[in-house]
């Protein structure tokens, strides 16, 4: 089942999942584990739509959003700060249905994705996996952080404040790791409900 995951949710696996299993080429891991299985599409179609659901409800009701994206939701939703109610879910069922929004989810954040923003270089079908990392994520307009991801970038802050303690660390690698710690800091601000001093 997880290769059948692999094959059909998280294709950044595929490589790893063909050497796994000692298949000659991609090709037939691709087609092995993918191919006609309905349920399974089914399945997974159903667990991305409970996702974005779950993912929309958050960044609708959150008293405090970063991110370029999010401070954006945040000035324009009409449930800010406010609990599930019949309305919210008539609201999140008009956005599933009607708005083609195309929204990635992710440890780190949601991406209300437009392809004309996409720091990743994201395709017509969304992000770019391959590019999409915090730090791209922390500098495109389609980003939005809830409070439910603090731990993650308080993790990465503290991991790059530790790096930054080591003697033999070198100037490329300090230059990047204050970085990081700066866009760390950015998106704390902005779910603290202070300005992350970028506009």
């Amino acid at each position: 089942m997880s290769a059948r995951f692999i094959g059909k949710r998280d294709r950044t696996g595929l490589h790893a999942l063909q050497e796994h299993l000692g298949h000659v080429s991609r090709v037939m891991t691709d087609t092995a584990y993918v191919g006609t299985d309905f349920e399974l599409a089914e399945l997974i179609n159903d667990e991305i739509l409970k996702e974005t659901r779950a993912a929309l409800e958050d960044l609708l009701t959150a008293s405090n959003l970063s991110g370029h994206a999010g401070r954006m939701i945040a000035s324009r939703s009409p449930f800010r700060g406010r609990i599930q109610d019949g309305n919210l879910g008539e609201y999140t069922d008009f956005i599933l249905k009607d708005s083609g929004m195309v929204l990635g989810v992710c440890d780190w954040g949601y991406c209300l994705y437009r392809r004309e923003h996409s720091a990743c270089q994201g395709d017509d079908h969304g992000p770019n996996a391959v590019f999409r990392t915090q730090s791209a994520c922390a500098r495109c307009a389609n980003f939005a952080v809830s409070e439910r991801h603090r731990a993650v970038w308080e993790d990465r802050k503290v991991r790059n404040a530790q790096l930054l303690e080591h003697p033999a660390l070198d100037r490329d690698s300090r230059k990047l790791a204050q970085e990081r710690i700066l866009e760390c800091d950015r998106i704390l601000r902005g779910l603290d409900g202070e300005s992350d001093g970028v506009r």
